[in-house]
């Protein structure tokens, strides 16, 4: 395997793809598997012939492509991953917002209506991703809303997808292998089942 030496122009540039600051201290490993992510979904769009809206959320023109039909809103504190999400779902032709940290995520929530939420669980921390859980599904709840959140996390500790759907969550998906595609077939299931719904309430 060839070797891959990591200084600070590349590592900025990287983060840049997503506008974040790269984080502290960033290992080999951490940005090997970020990449491999990356990689993947892109790899599995291009192969994917059933809707061609991804690449638009690719080229240049994506900031004035204008998808129609409800939003969903990614949550996540890593740029590298709601750049990701968003280009996975962009095949779905709905609003795509995202937000990486708690507080901009209810402001956002307070402002439009979402169909489905996709949030990570540690922003930073399970407690602020359990707030937030809480927060969200009573707004949507004291707005007559029905919202679809999806809850996401790495940690492979057992007891916390029962804690997320005790909170409300819809669905709970650990980052395994090929979770990506998971992600997809579950908000395809959903989406597919609420077309009607949508398109009427929103």
């Amino acid at each position: 395997m060839t070797s891959i030496e990591l200084d600070d122009e590349f590592i900025n540039l990287f983060y840049n793809i997503t506008n974040d600051k790269p984080p502290k201290n960033i290992g080999l490993l951490d940005l090997k598997n970020q990449l491999i992510n990356i990689v993947d979904t892109l790899r599995e769009l291009n192969s994917n012939a059933r809707k061609p809206i991804a690449s638009k959320a690719l080229n240049s023109e994506a900031e004035e492509y204008a998808p129609t039909g409800p939003a969903i809103l990614i949550v996540d504190d890593l740029g590298v991953i709601t750049y990701q999400l968003k280009v996975l779902l962009s095949q779905f032709d709905y609003d795509i917002d995202c937000s990486q940290e708690i507080y901009n995520a209810v402001n956002k929530f307070k402002k439009r209506k979402y169909q489905y939420v996709v949030m990570d669980l540690f922003i930073p921390t399970e407690r602020e991703g359990f707030i937030l859980l809480t927060e969200l599904k009573k707004m949507a709840a004291n707005a007559g809303v029905n919202t679809i959140i999806g809850v996401i996390t790495a940690s492979p500790r057992k007891e916390i997808e029962a804690q997320c759907k005790a909170r409300g969550a819809d669905f709970f998906l650990e980052k395994s292998s090929d979770w990506q595609n998971s992600l997809y077939n579950i908000m395809e299931g959903y989406i597919n089942a609420n077309k009607d719904h949508d398109e009427d309430d929103y």
